[in-house]
């Protein structure tokens, strides 16, 4: 495993912020750069950054975590091999909680869910029913090690799932090629998350509209519904909260028990996109609509089901969305006791995402004009931040907390929180 680099460039730089799964401009934070900087390490690949800068990587570097540091060796590995590097889009991903703290023996055994197709891939014939009931069995296997190893350690192998997959619908026709058009709609979908998950959105729109064409001409009504909810959480991202609900409304257009779980989640996608629009009525609509949902279909999971393994428990991701959108609306006494009531139901290994969900439950207070209760609470997520290195949860702190507790300054909880928080920076980049 990597945990010494002897001299630091641009491809190197690029490798480690793909492994932390950081922005740009989150990297820059870290090392107390600009954001300009660091992109002109992810286009220069041969640059040798400052020496300065090459003691911020390393310091990076040696506070990874395991599964972080084995990333990033393998990153390595793949510029070693002259693989392409993901795009260098600075947008952050949506994404759902993954395994956080994994011991290098998982990750080892995950390596070993990694299996290449051999022969030669362009004389392929129709497949047989083994050879497909194979491919959907894989899939699985490559969500877990995604969650294990990270996108960057399979981009490659699934293109060139998708590519065999692709050739083998040439030589196929009738039911041979609906089921090849559907399990390639899996793994086109699930090649577009792994680029989305490494900050391509570019990359991964394109993989999204492959695998909704699939999916359509398979006629699976799963994943096009999967596929058109998955797109809805793009825009959120971008907080384009007309054109998320939108597509979370075409994501639920199709009524049946196998598609439940996915119209539960874009059910409250779409709530989250009138939330960002500022239509709460609609956002109450659409929870209602949500919870009838969740009451019907939460505790089933077909066979094949696109959300398993990938999302939490539907009624924890209800739970989420419910405290996000009432934060976003401004609804201040709601948001406080749905945040409150996510935490009291976050499982322990979800250690990251408590730290944002404290922070926003902090903003929560602020907007109830509850000072002291808000500084508690952004004590407890300044702490967790710090524990894992999570940029995010700090640059959000940063943001929001001295503006919102600035006119309880003269509290002395507030004063103290406000002076730690502004005493960071120098540590988190790693000085």
């Amino acid at each position: 495993m990597v945990t010494v680099v002897a001299s630091w460039n641009g491809a190197k730089a690029s490798a480690l912020r793909v492994a932390l799964r950081l922005t740009v401009e989150e990297l820059a934070g870290r090392i107390g750069g600009s954001p300009r900087g660091v992109a002109k390490w992810e286009h220069e690949p041969n640059l040798v950054p400052s020496m300065a800068s090459q003691r911020d990587l390393d310091h990076i570097l040696t506070t990874a975590t395991p599964d972080e540091r084995a990333r990033f060796a393998l990153l390595i590995e793949d510029q070693e091999r002259d693989v392409p590097m993901p795009g260098t889009s600075s947008g952050e991903a949506e994404s759902t909680p993954r395994n956080r703290s994994l011991p290098d023996s998982e990750i080892s055994r995950a390596s070993g869910l990694i299996v290449p197709l051999n022969g030669n891939r362009r004389s392929l014939t129709a497949p047989s029913s083994e050879t497909l009931t194979w491919f959907e069995q894989n899939l699985r296997n490559q969500y877990t090690a995604d969650n294990l190893l990270g996108p960057r350690a399979l981009m490659p192998l699934m293109r060139s799932y998708v590519e065999t997959i692709e050739q083998m619908q040439e030589k196929a026709s009738g039911t041979v090629l609906d089921r090849l058009l559907r399990v390639g709609a899996g793994y086109a979908e699930f090649t577009g998350w792994l680029h989305h998950d490494a900050g391509d959105l570019r990359g991964a729109a394109a993989w999204a509209t492959r695998a909704l064409e699939w999916a359509q001409g398979g006629q699976d009504e799963r994943m096009t519904s999967f596929v058109l909810m998955r797109r809805a959480a793009a825009a959120l991202t971008a907080r384009n909260g007309a054109y998320a609900a939108r597509f979370a409304q075409a994501a639920q257009r199709f009524e049946s028990p196998e598609t439940g779980r996915v119209r539960i989640i874009a059910a409250v996608t779409e709530a989250h996109g009138h939330a960002i629009s500022g239509d709460g009525s609609e956002v109450d609509r659409v929870f209602d609509a949500a919870d009838a949902l969740l009451e019907r279909y939460g505790d089933e999971i077909t066979d094949g089901d696109p959300t398993a393994d990938r999302y939490c428990e539907p009624a924890l991701y209800v739970k989420i969305a419910r405290a996000k959108c009432a934060l976003e609306l401004g609804r201040a006494g709601d948001a406080v006791e749905a945040f409150t009531d996510v935490l009291a139901n976050l499982p322990p290994d979800y250690h990251r995402d408590r730290g944002q969900y404290l922070g926003s439950l902090a903003r929560a207070h602020i907007l109830a004009e509850q000072p002291e209760a808000a500084t508690v609470a952004a004590e407890e997520a300044y702490s967790i931040a710090i524990a894992t290195g999570s940029t995010r949860t700090l640059s959000d702190l940063r943001g929001s907390m001295p503006g919102g507790l600035a006119r309880w300054s003269h509290i002395p909880e507030v004063e103290r929180f406000c002076a730690m928080l502004a005493a960071v920076q120098p540590e988190i980049g790693g000085h």
